[in-house]
């Protein structure tokens, strides 16, 4: 049997040492110490115009508006008042938008009573018939209803009135001037009375509070809490009118193997504004306990095989000190101990990763082997590190306007209204490191349409 080169038993006898050295010392671990300001709650918007067809709330008005619009029987069935005026609708409203406000007009006929008579009871034809006109501004109450002050604007005769080829036009037109007040009325109160926006806006505002599955490989979720919602003047053209809102809201993101379970805000009065602005502003408040990486890297670890060739990761966690994000490694194999790593979160906005930049070991960690023996699976050991610590959102975030309309459209809300995303774009604020996890606000700009096909 040949003997070896002398040489080689230094060689092996200092391999020995070093891996001995490699296997009993532990290196400190990091201080749990030097943390980040938190972020403080920033408001979210979410904007976008809400526009219905001006035939629906002529088709409305017309539904509730009485007929009689003066001269209603009284209890006995009689008519009121010595010379009473009885003034039907002969047609139905016609509704059209120009200068700001809505211009109504409809066909009128008119009974007169015999005057001076006891028989009270209205003639078989009308006494006269026209054809008058109003306007009227329109708003949203803070109870969301629209609401309207309909004013007499003029008329113009379709059967004048005559008896015996006597005109008795400045007798109609006194008894108009008399009861315009009633019929002014009568046609606010039927707007008033049927153009319900809270029962549209209602299924919305609980919609927007379902919880958002973000990341389902993480379990993230995005809940939207909203608080208040403002809406500015009414506009219009030919076809349709537009109210634009804006919700303010709250948010924030839960890790969770399941939807989170939350109590709805009921839906609040309406705040109105002059202007409000059009474009959403979408801020992401996000709080990510270290519990829940650390349950989310343990069920990782458990399910799949992390090793570098005779080097096996056993468990890893991770903590905040020193204003950065602490990785706790525990290893087996060519290394039986433990290694710290460190680095900065990080969101990477041309791939939408949240990801560990410069994740590199700490300092204790990076001497527990040489260099020249460590290169050989330090740059390894982070970069499957920095896999492991990464949450890829792409194609989540992409999808998310399609995932809002979607929901959208299976509730009860998109029966009768189309909602439309036109613009989504993610960008990341601020990232905090905090004793108990990490924090991040992320803006997202958007805007948003909804069409009210159906009041």
């Amino acid at each position: 049997m040949r003997t070896p080169p002398s040489h080689y038993y230094f060689i092996g006898l200092g391999l020995f040492v070093l891996l001995g050295q490699c296997q009993t010392k532990k290196p400190d671990a990091p201080k749990a110490e030097g943390f980040d300001p938190p972020i403080p709650q920033t408001m979210s918007y979410v904007a976008g115009p809400i526009t219905f067809q001006l035939k629906e709330l002529q088709e409305k008005i017309n539904k509730e508006l009485d007929p009689v619009l003066v001269g209603k029987e009284n209890k006995n069935g009689k008519p009121k008042g010595i010379i009473s005026l009885r003034v039907e609708r002969l047609g139905p409203v016609h509704v059209e938008y120009a200068d700001q406000q809505i211009k109504l007009s409809a066909p009128l006929q008119m009974w007169l009573t015999k005057p001076f008579s006891r028989d009270t009871t209205p003639p078989k034809k009308p006494f006269c018939a026209i054809n008058v006109n109003f306007k009227s501004p329109l708003s949203v109450t803070p109870n969301w209803r629209l609401a309207s002050h309909t004013t007499f604007t003029d008329y113009t005769w379709i059967v004048q009135p005559k008896v015996a080829g006597i005109s008795l036009t400045k007798l109609v037109q006194n008894l108009l001037e008399k009861h315009k007040t009633a019929i002014e009325m009568g046609i606010d109160s039927a707007v008033h009375n049927e153009l319900r926006l809270d029962k549209m806006v209602k299924p919305i505002w609980h919609d927007m509070q379902n919880p958002l599955l973000i990341n389902k490989d993480y379990g993230l979720w995005l809940i939207p809490k909203p608080v208040s919602i403002a809406a500015g003047p009414v506009t219009g053209d030919a076809n349709q009118l537009t109210t634009h809102v804006r919700i303010a809201l709250e948010t924030q993101t839960e890790l969770k193997p399941k939807s989170p379970v939350l109590a709805r805000t009921p839906l609040p009065l309406l705040q109105k504004r002059e202007q409000v602005s059009q474009t959403s502003d979408l801020r992401l408040m996000s709080f990510v306990p270290y519990s829940d990486i650390n349950r989310m890297l343990a069920l990782t670890v458990k399910n799949k095989k992390l090793a570098l060739g005779s080097l096996t990761i056993k468990s890893v966690s991770v903590y905040g000190g020193q204003h950065s994000l602490i990785v706790k490694a525990d290893l087996d194999g060519l290394l039986n101990g433990t290694v710290y790593l460190r680095g900065r979160p990080t969101f990477d906005t041309l791939t939408n990763t949240l990801k560990i930049k410069n994740l590199d070991f700490d300092a204790e960690s990076g001497s527990v082997l040489s260099k020249n023996t460590g290169a050989v699976w330090h740059d390894g050991l982070r970069t499957l590190l920095q896999g492991l610590l990464t949450i890829r959102l792409a194609d989540d975030i992409a999808s998310i306007p399609q995932e809002i309309e979607k929901a959208f459209e299976k509730g009860g809300a998109g029966k009768k209204t189309d909602l439309g995303i036109n613009t989504f774009r993610f960008t990341p604020q601020k990232i905090a490191i905090r004793p108990d996890g990490i924090q991040a606000l992320i803006n997202v700009e958007s805007k948003v349409g909804l069409t009210v096909n159906k009041l």
